[in-house]
């Protein structure tokens, strides 16, 4: 079995733009948790910085959702709204 694709997503916005990246990230996560292969979509907004925490169920998945039109419109969007994109792909380590 595939092992689960983990992925997190640091956004820094451009000043006074972090209410525009909110609501163009809530869209986008509504649209990415109805795809097949999106196990979690989930956003924390800090003072500064927006952080998604994405699973994908392979990369089959992630690149099909990379493929959508809600993903393209949304990354179009979120090129002019951040100073900064940083994706990292974890992986988690089991604790105790």
């Amino acid at each position: 079995m595939t092992e689960p694709l983990n992925l997190i997503v640091t956004l820094q916005p451009l000043p006074g733009r972090l209410p525009d990246v909110v609501s163009t990230l809530t869209t986008l996560a509504q649209a990415s948790r109805q795809e097949a292969g999106c196990l979690r979509y989930d956003l924390a907004v800090g003072k500064e910085l927006v952080y998604l925490f994405e699973v994908w169920t392979d990369r089959q998945a992630l690149a099909a959702h990379e493929k959508e039109p809600h993903f393209v419109t949304g990354v179009a969007a979120l090129n002019r709204l951040c100073a900064s994109q940083k994706v990292e792909f974890v992986e988690w380590q089991a604790q105790g």
